[in-house]
């Protein structure tokens, strides 16, 4: 998510960065699952489509994905990943200019 970068490993770290999540969101904040795709395959491989509501209102830009993998014998989470919409959207018209800086820096 675009707030808390860092990786966790184990279930108290993720517990402390859902805690710190549930901490930093307003208390009528919910997250909402859009879409959830289990594989076919049975290969143990999940993916979710998400929103963020604040008093039952959709915010704009607060969107993403997660994939995670599950172990099969256990159920248990064994790897996720999540990614957030860009909260700010670059209009198209801008990109051509943003190019000039860029071929300076990245030579």
């Amino acid at each position: 998510d675009p707030v808390f970068t860092a990786s966790h490993q184990g279930k108290e770290a993720l517990r402390a960065h859902l805690q710190q999540n549930d901490d930093t969101l307003p208390r009528q904040s919910r997250i909402v699952l859009d879409q959830v795709v289990i594989d076919r395959r049975g290969q143990g491989t999940i993916a979710t489509e998400w929103h963020l509501k604040v008093g039952g209102v959709q915010i704009p830009n607060l969107r993403g994905c997660a994939m995670y993998t599950v172990d099969r014998p256990t159920g248990l989470l064994q790897t996720g990943y999540d990614v957030a919409a860009a909260p700010v959207k670059i209009p198209r018209e801008i990109l051509p200019s943003l190019l000039i800086p860029a071929k300076f820096l990245f030579r």
